[in-house]
């Protein structure tokens, strides 16, 4: 799911605030958008709020459905910052270069924000250099070109391209031994991740409300509501609407399961579908906003604005496990298994929690920070921890997490509804 990241949030909260008259933290200064982007502009940002990354990207903007596959300009040009010490250590002689397919966020090497950066300390400890491709998966969208196995050495992305790259075979199992820590993630993550995948950050979604306009007593009242309701545009936004029907498997739909879930969602109302966080705070920061599909950081954010915003509570949830993969062609192996090693230490997924706000697969990320860790990277990191409850028995309480949708479907006996299926669906929605 092509989501925007890093989020600067708290920092769009204070500019919608202060446009419509509202006010925002005192001492936040608030610089010109560049690049078309809803996002304020990166180091002049000081935060409204505390929790929310420093910096910011013209996410999304211009991003290519299908970069080549050597481009000079997607690769980190970028001055390394020095790693904190200790650092994570990938081990073995790699083949020195590294092609990388990610979403905006998940691989940042010092070029949205000097002080945000991953990438210099491996290519330091490991040899090997880094051309990052900045990607966003569109499920309606032809992207064959783009995930062809030659195309890159490994790829992060939601479990739906997850599914689809396995179930197509571009990326091979991995080798969990040669994954440093990979035996310490939580084993819901692993699952979820399947043995294509390895964990690297998760989120779970929950329902918003302008708690001024509405006084849900259920979540389903967001379907009958006139609107606006703004829903996460993803064909996996199905398995919220199923859930709340009482599916017990929401990821795995018979026909008539998955008739009746896009029926909740057909029903008429102004919908506003957001593939970017930012639609979503500055649609309740702005007061237009009546229900929304978010996540625990989305609700803080607002929450710690002043907003009027609520969270449904519900027994069940949907979530997401974002992993990393391998392709089954990489040009570089030794390498690949190095940069899935650095990417789930605690150090490097500390920085990445602080920077998108989604939890990490690495708990350890939540237990004391080392003494040389940056105060503000510790702060974010410990507040989304505590949101999401990483380490605690409530972290994946009533959560599913998504899957791929496909025919042959645990004791169903080919009787479920594939992938392919809910894209079709979805794209008559939206379109």
């Amino acid at each position: 799911m092509p989501i925007a990241r890093p989020m600067v949030v708290a920092a769009a909260v204070a500019s919608v605030l202060l446009t419509v008259g509202c006010g925002h933290a005192a001492g936040s200064t608030m610089s010109a958008s560049t690049g078309g982007s809803a996002l304020p502009g990166s180091g002049a940002v000081k935060p409204a709020l505390p929790g929310a990354a420093v910096g910011g990207s013209a996410e999304g903007a211009g991003e290519s459905a299908s970069p080549s596959k050597s481009p000079k300009a997607a690769s980190p040009s970028h001055t390394s910052s020095p790693s904190p010490s200790p650092s994570p250590s990938p081990a073995g002689t790699g083949e020195g270069a590294l092609v990388v397919l990610a979403p905006r966020g998940h691989v940042e090497w010092g070029g949205t924000d000097p002080q945000v950066n991953w990438v210099g300390g491996f290519e330091a400890a490991s040899g090997c250099k880094v051309n990052y491709l900045p990607f966003a998966y569109d499920p309606a969208v032809d992207q064959s070109e783009t995930l062809d196995p030659d195309a890159f050495d490994v790829i992060a992305g939601p479990p739906d391209l997850a599914g689809r790259l396995v179930a197509e075979q571009r990326v091979a199992e991995i080798d969990t031994d040669r994954v440093e820590g990979y035996q310490d993630i939580p084993k819901r993550l692993r699952e979820a991740a399947g043995g294509h995948g390895v964990p690297y950050l998760w989120e779970k979604n929950v329902l918003l409300y302008d708690s001024s306009k509405v006084r849900p007593r259920e979540a389903e009242a967001m379907y009958a509501d006139a609107g606006p309701v703004f829903v996460r545009d993803t064909p996996l936004s199905i398995a919220d609407a199923a859930l709340r029907q009482g599916v017990e498997h929401p990821f795995a739909l018979t026909a008539e399961q998955l008739d009746a879930a896009v029926g909740l969602l057909e029903k008429e109302a102004e919908r506003v579908y957001w593939r970017d966080p930012l639609q979503v705070v500055t649609g309740f920061a702005a007061g237009s906003a009546r229900f929304g599909q978010g996540t625990p950081y989305l609700l803080d954010v607002l929450d710690r604005a002043g907003r009027p915003v609520r969270a449904v509570a519900e027994a069940r949830v949907t979530g997401q496990v974002d992993s990393w993969q391998v392709s089954a062609e990489a040009a570089h192996p030794e390498c690949a298994y190095q940069w899935l090693s650095w990417v789930t230490s605690a150090e490097v997924q500390r920085k990445a929690v602080a920077w998108t706000g989604m939890a990490p697969a690495n708990a350890e990320v939540c237990e004391a920070a080392p003494k040389d860790v940056e105060p503000a990277v510790r702060e974010r990191a410990e507040r989304v921890c505590g949101l999401y409850g990483v380490g605690t028995s409530r972290a994946f309480k009533g959560v599913s997490f998504a899957d791929y949708p496909a025919k042959d479907c645990p004791g169903r006996d080919g009787e479920c509804t594939d992938y392919a299926q809910w894209v079709d669906r979805w794209k008559q929605l939206v379109d």
